[in-house]
């Protein structure tokens, strides 16, 4: 029977640091494995083990037998990871412009791909308002928002790799054209990944 050691905390964690060997498989996307994980020796880990014993539960319920490690024993196992920043884009687009918008910007994620020290991203285009979440009265959920906002978020092994992406002809393509699309030019935060 194949052994494995799943990590079921996110991706961004795994990369930073994880049991060497590992897998990765996120706690939320289990479901999408479970045929995978059928007739598998698997064992569950995570920093704190209330993920991994929460992923027991889920794969209990499907009759699936697993294990977890827990804290303690963490100290146990080999090491590996990488760093990993992520870049934070707020962009704001004008209006009429959004479909040109991203079809440059489609371009822009294919090119930026295969960039050395890539490590993937995400494109978030508001969709709506929490009224509760903001404490506001009434149902503001299908509320259209002007200019359309959008997050652009990016994954780096370092700062150096995400500053040299800049340096690109893709992406000085892609900035020239930028402001033609935009309300207001984006302004770029780096974090660091806790969690």
């Amino acid at each position: 029977m194949e052994k494995l050691i799943i990590d079921v905390r996110t991706r961004e964690e795994f990369v930073k640091r994880h049991i060497k060997g590992a897998i990765n498989i996120p706690l939320h996307d289990l479901h999408f494995y479970l045929d995978f994980l059928k007739d598998k020796d698997i064992t569950f880990c995570c920093d704190t083990g209330r993920r991994a014993k929460m992923a027991q539960k889920i794969l209990e319920k499907e009759g699936i037998k697993s294990d977890a490690i827990m804290p303690e024993e963490m100290g146990d196992y080999e090491k590996e990871g990488s760093e990993i920043i992520c870049a934070v884009n707020y962009v704001m687009v004008r209006e009429g412009m959004k479909e040109e918008f991203e079809k440059n910007l489609e371009e822009l994620c294919k090119a930026t791909d295969e960039i050395p020290g890539f490590l993937g991203g995400k494109l978030l285009k508001m969709s709506g308002i929490s009224a509760i979440g903001s404490g506001l009265p009434g149902d503001l959920r299908e509320e259209t928002t002007k200019p359309e906002k959008y997050i652009m978020i990016t994954y780096w092994k370092s700062k150096e790799a995400h500053e040299k992406s800049h340096k690109t002809e893709v992406f000085i393509k892609a900035f020239t054209q930028m402001p033609a699309y935009l309300s207001q030019m984006p302004y770029e935060e780096f974090y660091e990944v806790l969690r």
